[in-house]
């Protein structure tokens, strides 16, 4: 039983560095956007997607060492969690650093969740930006900006459109 959870803990210090390697990429890439800098943010998505590429790897990993573990301890494969296992170890020697490593998981996925939250918004932002922008250079191509939905001279659409 010992054996399985140093090997479960291996695999947990491992997805825990991932997730603090990828918060370190988010925050960089918050930057990176803020400077509108593609270049940089293409970099930083191939290093992620090599990131996420490991932890699925390490996911499936953890995911048969959980199932071995259950069937060890006779419980349902479903129910095993952190905590539960954190729990059922509690008199042994490897209980401390499971805890220490659950909670270092947790606070890296949380703060990523924040992280990448924000980004999303400056995305966003982005996004508007550049639709905003297309619709005033589409707008200066063809002549007169409007504010309405379709010039009455033409039929064509205008600076403004509905959705704004």
């Amino acid at each position: 039983m010992a054996g399985l959870i140093n090997e479960l803990l291996t695999v947990l210090n491992e997805q825990a560095e991932n997730y603090e390697n990828l918060l370190a990429l988010s925050h960089e890439k918050r930057q990176v956007l803020v400077q509108n800098d593609v270049k940089s943010l293409q970099k930083i998505t191939n290093v992620e997607n090599i990131i996420v590429g490991n932890n699925q790897r390490l996911e499936k990993q953890r995911v048969r060492i959980t199932r071995d573990i259950s069937t060890v301890l006779g419980k349902n494969e479903s129910d095993m969690t952190l905590s539960l296992l954190a729990e059922l170890i509690a008199r042994q020697e490897e209980h401390p650093a499971l805890v220490a490593v659950a909670k270092r998981l947790r606070a890296a996925v949380d703060e990523l969740k924040e992280v990448n939250d924000s980004n999303k918004a400056l995305l966003a932002f982005s996004l508007d930006y550049v639709d905003f922008t297309m619709n005033l250079i589409r707008g200066a191509a063809d002549g007169t900006p409007g504010f309405d939905e379709v010039s009455a001279a033409d039929g064509r659409s205008t600076l403004f459109d509905a959705k704004q």
